[in-house]
């Protein structure tokens, strides 16, 4: 789906085409259209309101309607790629295509046969895509608070600086790696760009053999694209290794490059490497660089230019870094986000918990700048666009994969919202080009029958669909046992020892404060921006304000622009 540079422009517009195209379920007749409030990330949403659809059913969670033999037919609250459907369907084929997303699919092609789900007001969302992670390090535990906090990703790989190390394996079974992919899917969670993987239960995107039957290519997760694994820091010149990533290699597939993660000049000095100002520029609309947190202005000018994209993962930066991506600054130029967990040692140990602490750190330490569908497309239609699968994947729209979860409905009535602070006993279903992986035990059993494992999930009778998807005899018991050997498959609260989203660096800032309402160690009246986290980072004197405006980088609507003309 990516294109050579010359052809960045036409990318841009064929994006723009299909978000045209997916706001359909807005002609639909017996549909009137509300804006809904209820979101508290401080934005609305359109919803169309259904209203020739029958009443929801008096039973929590889902119902069957009418039990069939071929294709799904859901009804709830569709979040939609443009539009909330309150009381809306989709139709799944049973070639695992979406066929419908409207307020009736009663005549959607191919679904003769189909059974029929009522899932009252619970949300029907695409499933959750994790754009990064380490899962051949499942077989680790959480460091909790941490051993340190560090300046550049070599110092806790190789206790650099006067550091300490993080004492950690990468060497993962195959039983352990299945386990960590259920814990995604429990969560919602359909794919990822796991830099591993094995075959069943999640789409693994960076994997030719492990992409479930998802056309097209495979991403590529790079974790040393300057062939720095030995550890070198540089804080200029672009003299690493020897065979560093070229532009030619990454041309045709989605590109994950680990680049800045840290806060020192070397940390900074790599996007320069990486970049056109660099001997190899790996910029582009395929590239969705991972964890960026030592960018500046003119970085994130230039990947907006170039079209390229933000992997976020605050957990994992801010208990190893204290500090995370300029992510209020990044979005105001137009380089979109998605969102992703990193690894279980310092990230989050599913999508939810990682939508969680993005949601946490923008309600406290961002001045609430993310409203909640935001957050919600950095786990989904963004997320999509990062692993280059949104021709397929991330949206509920027709001929898109019916990759769906369902999670229950809040008592307030928010639609998004639901889907952040869910919990696993929250996810209701989880669909794979219409099969289901897990979900709860009467739903899984009446689309499936009784072949998929049983498991009781905060007292929730819920059903997990292993042996059947995976094969060769592998069981839901077998890949419990290796992955809790580590560390438990789920909670049903807070984690036990999960890093913190909270940020703090010794000496430096420890939170809010009555004077720091941000927690950036910088005191209020002399804070650029007093409501968003923006500490000075190492290789900085003050606050940046590039375009000389008065207002910092991380409040500014525009930082590049005096006059707030941001191109994005």
């Amino acid at each position: 789906m990516f294109g050579p540079p010359t052809l960045k422009a036409l990318a841009v517009a064929a994006l723009s085409l299909m978000a045209l195209a997916c706001r359909s379920p807005a002609d639909d007749t017996g549909a009137t259209t509300e804006s809904s409030g209820s979101e508290s990330g401080g934005g609305s949403s359109d919803a169309i309101e259904c209203s020739e659809a029958p009443p929801p059913p008096t039973t929590a969670g889902c119902s069957v309607i009418a039990p069939g033999s071929s294709g799904l037919r859901l009804r709830g609250t569709v979040l939609g790629d443009a539009d909330v459907l309150h009381r809306g369907e989709i139709a799944i084929r049973s070639d695992g295509k979406i066929s419908c997303v409207a307020c009736d699919c009663s005549d959607a092609d191919g679904i003769a046969g189909a059974t029929e789900l009522d899932c009252g007001d619970a949300v029907i969302s695409p499933g959750l895509i994790n754009p990064h992670d380490h899962i051949t390090f499942a077989n680790n535990a959480p460091i909790g608070d941490g051993v340190d906090r560090y300046a550049h990703r070599h110092d806790w790989r190789k206790g650099d600086n006067g550091h300490d190390a993080l004492e950690v394996d990468g060497g993962a079974s195959r039983a352990e790696v299945l386990g960590a992919e259920l814990r995604f899917v429990m969560a919602g969670a359909t794919s990822a760009a796991s830099a591993g993987g094995e075959t069943g239960l999640l789409r693994n995107l960076d994997g030719a053999n492990t992409l479930e039957g998802l056309p097209g290519g495979y991403a590529d997760s790079d974790t040393f694209p300057l062939d720095d694994v030995d550890g070198l820091q540089l804080d200029e010149g672009c003299d690493y290794g020897g065979m560093p990533t070229t532009a030619a290699s990454i041309a045709n597939r989605a590109y994950l490059p680990h680049v800045a993660e840290g806060i020192n000049a070397a940390a900074a000095n790599e996007f320069t490497c990486t970049s056109s100002r660099g001997p190899n520029d790996l910029i582009g609309p395929q590239t969705a660089l991972i964890h960026g947190i030592a960018l500046g202005p003119e970085d994130y000018a230039e990947m907006q230019r170039d079209q390229a994209m933000l992997v976020w993962s605050p957990r994992s930066n801010i208990v190893l870094y204290g500090n995370t991506a300029p992510v209020t600054a990044i979005d105001a130029v137009g380089v979109p986000i998605a969102l992703g967990t990193d690894w279980i040692a310092s990230g989050s140990m599913n999508m939810l918990r990682e939508l969680g602490c993005a949601d946490y750190f923008n309600r406290e330490h961002l001045g609430g700048y993310f409203d909640d569908r935001a957050l919600w497309r950095m786990a989904t239609a963004n997320a999509a666009r990062a692993t280059g699968t949104s021709d397929s994947l991330g949206a509920l729209v027709v001929g898109h994969i019916g990759d769906v979860a369902v999670f229950a409905g809040r008592a307030d009535g928010s639609d998004y919202r639901a889907v952040i602070e869910a919990g696993v006993a929250d996810v209701l279903l989880v669909l794979r080009a219409g099969e289901p992986l897990y979900g709860d035990d009467a739903i899984v059993t009446a689309v499936s029958g009784d072949e998929c494992e049983s498991i009781d999930v905060c007292g929730v009778a819920k059903r997990a669909c292993v042996t059947r998807d995976v094969g060769g005899g592998v069981t839901l018991a077998e890949i419990r046992e290796a992955i809790e050997a580590h560390y438990p498959l789920f909670f049903c609260g807070d984690p036990d020892d999960e890093p913190s989203c909270r940020p703090y660096r010794p000496g430096e800032y420890a939170g809010v404060g009555a004077n720091d309402k941000d927690g950036d160690g910088v005191a209020d009246g002399d804070d650029l921006c007093p409501d968003v986290f923006d500490p000075i980072r190492a290789f900085e004197a003050f606050q940046g304000d590039y375009d000389r405006d008065g207002n910092g980088d991380a409040c500014d609507p525009c930082p590049l622009d005096a006059e707030d003309g941001c191109p994005g």
